[in-house]
């Protein structure tokens, strides 16, 4: 992915620790106490906002179709004309074809039913007018009870960086900032199905 790109798994136990974050915690847990079932009334609705859900299959080296995108994912805050017109092109086509590469090793993983959990630095890769950014990704297969399979996406924006060319991975966790004003308690519209 390039010099100041990379993507690095990370233990889930930051996750079940909340060294993640609230969402993210939440988010493992619940799966993890049902199984990767998910029903239609669910606790799970107060995260849709800053959800990305994708189809749970994709060509090998790409990333998966986006089937949803929240108002606050990150998705849709640094690509908001992709869901405009997916009748006409693809969401994922606004993400450049190396960035979705260098990212895509995560999906089978996810689609197979383990969870996924990394740190990624975008660098050049998202292309222009896109910053480079330190990302947090989670990444976990629910299926309905009808039988339809989804991964649930957690992006979180850790960092953006000056576009220097380089990048240094030791001082990468200083900048984390939690999101505020969520809480497993919040109240959302309920996960589109």
């Amino acid at each position: 992915m390039g010099r100041s790109a990379f993507v690095e798994p990370l233990s889930l136990a930051m996750v079940e620790n909340g060294l993640a974050g609230d969402m993210e915690q939440f988010l493992y847990k619940t799966w993890r106490e049902n199984n990767g079932i998910i029903a239609r009334e669910t606790p799970l609705s107060r995260l849709s906002p800053y959800l990305l859900m994708t189809a749970a299959h994709a060509e090998t080296g790409d990333v998966p179709q986006v089937t949803f995108a929240g108002h606050k994912s990150t998705f849709r805050r640094f690509f908001p004309e992709a869901l405009e017109n997916r009748e006409v092109r693809s969401p994922i086509s606004y993400l450049p074809e190396e960035y979705r590469r260098g990212v895509a090793d995560a999906y089978p993983v996810a689609f197979a039913g383990e969870p996924w959990f990394d740190f990624q630095r975008t660098g050049r890769r998202l292309g222009d007018g896109v910053p480079d950014m330190t990302l947090q990704r989670l990444l976990l297969k629910f299926t309905t009870a009808g039988g339809h399979e989804r991964v649930f996406c957690l992006i979180k924006l850790l960092a953006t960086h000056q576009r220097s060319g380089r990048s240094d991975r030791t001082r990468r966790l200083r900048s984390y900032q939690r999101i505020s004003g969520w809480r497993p308690g919040s109240r959302a519209k309920a996960l589109p199905s």
